[in-house]
């Protein structure tokens, strides 16, 4: 019978940078030599019991599957002794036939009913629970998915073992890794990694990258970092495991290549690639190639990069590579791109780049689709051909907004995840103290049974009085958990309801300036209509240009609501960005305009006077931009709403008036936003920076801006806002940031 010592090399076959599970921490040679030692059957079949535990058949993460080795011996021997339960075995065993026939839906099932008869016997399955999520993947069932490891996580934290738990929390948050919720993802691959850490380092460390990992995705590069170098890669090093050690620094790279640090970024792919392995022909190796070509273009060393991609192109042809694979994004096509345009060979850069398009299309590859819409776009418009540039700007805009839309679902407050997971956690709290009462009753009812048959009616009475009242109690307890589960829904609404109201409110401006130049550009095309057909061609390539401007307002007041959006959020988080040298002056004066020409944009009667006294000898303060703008906006959005609010009902020669001044004094830097509005009266002037708290009619405010506004700059910065204020007269705001 061949030998076949099966790595349990795991991977999320959704998302790019999808978790990976490294091979069980099973030193199968020294199982196997002790194996090697055993003189009698019955010896032997506990140490085969270890190998088969650890080598279910369902590890080729293709799913072609193969025919078990280690189960099979494992069920062999034990028709000669027959000390284990064959039939879990077994029903793994039937798994890995369905899943070498294809029979994808039989395997899940058949793997589903092994699980089952594992819990009766309350066994530590680990391997087994995180094999089973890729059976959900290759059928592209998520949902089901979540709900399986759900169910199962509430099992286990009721009967246990602990250790399974592990697996439930990695399958969940594979399922919010597949969705981009990388929030809910990483609280779940943390909770994972907490419970591999009392008996699993090399699982451990897995869930460490994979943390690390998706803090890459999400934008959070310091914390990769934290990640991967205080616990990933000192785990790997330790335990001598190539496999995360090449993931890891491969990570490292794309940190550096986003940093722009290129020689750096080629030194992390190359430690990468030697633990990969120089001769390695796998999907990791050529992601790793592309990636360093991307360095070296950067580099201007464009004859290796073009190298590497060939080299890479040629693996994945031969192999059948996906662009979106279990080791990162394989952009060979990109990459042929890039170097064709910066050769200056716009053809072949134009068909690469449409090949890229295509591949991420047909495989449904959301994040690299849209970067290269967006690519599409600005190459067209930048080679004079605004037409086919809005062509897929538009396809850009449509996706994009499609995959903002299926994200909706998981922006919940940290507030409300934190409650839920306490109501979960009570939740099970209770069924424990069921479940202990119910195993007391059964053991007193044994002990009855077995006392005496002379009290055998007395007995068989008081278990009928045990039987119905314990469904009076499982009655009273589902009504229970319905009107819980009704109220949780309650408050969920109602606070989606406010924080859907505060993100529209932000993003207004933004919005208000993209439908404006969106109006301008269709009034741009009729035009352009009008002179091609008088055969106005000076005419015609005048209007393009002024097309080409209005898309790029367009994208630029796009990604200005994309950071207004990210800020927010960002300021739902633990932290909120990081300080950095900013210069206040030019970001009081945007900030002013941005927020005058938004309340323009609803109410084209509206004019203010903007006085500017900035201070021109002013030092950049150390803040963080984000905050700073959203400090500011709200201050700026409150000081017009106050004298616009005036003007409405003054007299002809009021003058609208908003100011705003910087300077600075004992290390510090004042901004000081001053408007001659309505004031603020006196009784409510302690409450405005309260949560919630609001002077705006329903619908036009959700009492969060001055609150959030505070925590900013006092919590956040270290500063303090003091006001001055007179009711009917002025309101003025001093904000003091130390610099």
């Amino acid at each position: 019978m061949k030998k076949l010592i099966i790595l349990l090399t795991l991977f999320l076959i959704a998302g790019s940078a999808g978790a990976q599970m490294a091979r069980v921490h099973l030193n199968f040679d020294s199982v196997k030599h002790q194996l090697s030692l055993q003189k009698t059957t019955r010896d032997s079949l506990p140490v085969m019991q270890q190998l088969a535990d650890a080598s279910y058949p369902l590890d080729d993460y293709s799913l072609l599957g193969s025919k078990p080795d280690y189960v099979t011996q494992l069920l062999v021997l034990n028709k000669r002794v027959k000390v284990i339960d064959p039939h879990p075995y077994e029903l793994v065993q039937q798994a890995a036939t369905y899943v070498h026939d294809n029979k994808l839906v039989q395997a899940l099932d058949a793997t589903k009913q092994a699980i089952r008869e594992f819990d009766k016997q309350h066994k530590a399955i680990n391997p087994l629970l995180v094999y089973i999520r890729l059976l959900f993947n290759k059928l592209n069932d998520q949902e089901g998915k979540l709900l399986y490891y759900q169910q199962r996580l509430e099992y286990y934290q009721v009967n246990g073992p602990v250790e399974n738990t592990a697996a439930c929390y990695h399958g969940i948050a594979g399922y919010y890794n597949y969705k981009a919720a990388f929030n809910q993802a990483i609280n779940n691959y943390l909770k994972a990694a907490e419970v591999y850490r009392r008996f699993n380092q090399r699982f451990y460390g897995n869930e460490m990258m994979v943390v690390g990992s998706d803090y890459n995705r999400w934008g959070n590069n310091d914390k990769t970092i934290s990640y991967l170098d205080k616990v990933a890669l000192p785990v790997a090093l330790k335990l001598n495991d190539s496999l995360h050690l090449s993931y890891i620094y491969s990570i490292k790279g794309d940190v550096s290549e986003a940093g722009h640090l290129y020689q750096k970024a080629i030194g992390e792919m190359d430690k990468a690639i030697s633990y990969e392995g120089q001769g390695s022909r796998s999907a990791a190796f050529a992601t790793f190639a592309v990636h360093k070509g991307f360095d070296y273009l950067e580099l201007g060393q464009s004859s290796t990069a073009l190298s590497l991609f060939k080299k890479a192109k040629h693996m994945a042809d031969s192999a059948g590579y996906h662009v979106d694979n279990t080791t990162g994004e394989l952009e060979i096509d990109y990459g042929f791109y890039k170097y064709y345009r910066q050769e200056g060979n716009l053809a072949e850069a134009e068909r690469s780049l449409l090949e890229a398009n295509r591949k991420a299309s047909e495989e449904k590859t959301a994040r690299l689709e849209l970067k290269y819409l967006k690519e599409l776009g600005d190459f067209y418009t930048g080679q004079g051909k605004p037409q086919l540039g809005t062509k897929y700007y538009n396809r850009y805009f449509a996706l994009n907004a499609q995959a903002e839309k299926d994200l909706d679902h998981f922006k919940v407050a940290q507030y409300e995840i934190d409650m839920n997971d306490q109501q979960q956690r009570d939740h099970i709290t209770q069924l424990k103290q069921e479940k202990a009462v119910q195993d007391y009753q059964i053991s007193r009812r044994n002990t009855l049974l077995w006392g005496s048959l002379v009290i055998l009616a007395l007995i068989s009475a008081l278990l009928v009085f045990i039987y119905r009242q314990l469904q009076t109690n499982k009655k009273t307890l589902l009504s229970l958990r319905q009107t819980q589960t009704q109220l949780i829904q309650s408050e969920k609404m109602a606070s989606l309801g406010e924080l859907t109201a505060g993100i529209a409110h932000e993003i207004q401006n933004p919005l208000n300036f993209v439908n404006n130049f969106s109006e301008v550009s269709i009034e741009l095309l009729s035009e352009l209509k009008d002179e091609e057909e008088n055969g106005h061609k000076e005419d015609v390539m005048a209007i393009a240009g002024d097309l080409t401007q209005n898309l790029e307002k367009i994208s630029h007041h796009g990604r200005r609501a994309d950071a207004i959006v990210k800020g927010m959020l960002q300021h739902s988080q633990t932290g909120s960005g990081t300080k950095e040298p900013t210069n206040i002056n030019a970001l009081a004066d945007e900030c002013m305009r941005l927020s005058y020409h938004g309340l323009r944009a609803k109410d084209k009667s509206f004019n203010a006077e903007l006085v500017t006294q900035l201070d021109g000898t002013l030092p950049k303060a150390n803040v963080i931009p984000q905050d700073m703008v959203r400090v500011m906006l709200n201050l700026f959005n409150n000081a017009f709403y106050a004298v616009n609010q005036k003007q409405k009902n003054a007299g002809a020669d009021y003058k609208p008036e908003v100011s705003v001044s910087t300077s600075t004094a004992n290390g510090k830097v004042i901004i000081k936003v001053k408007d001659n509005g309505v004031g603020i009266p006196d009784a409510i002037k302690e409450k405005i920076m309260q949560p919630f708290f609001t002077t705006k009619p329903t619908g036009e405010g959700t009492g969060l801006g001055l609150s959030l506004t505070y925590d900013m700059v006092v919590k956040g910065h270290g500063g303090k806002i003091d006001i001055n204020t007179k009711e009917g007269e002025f309101t003025e705001f001093i904000v003091t940031l130390p610099l």
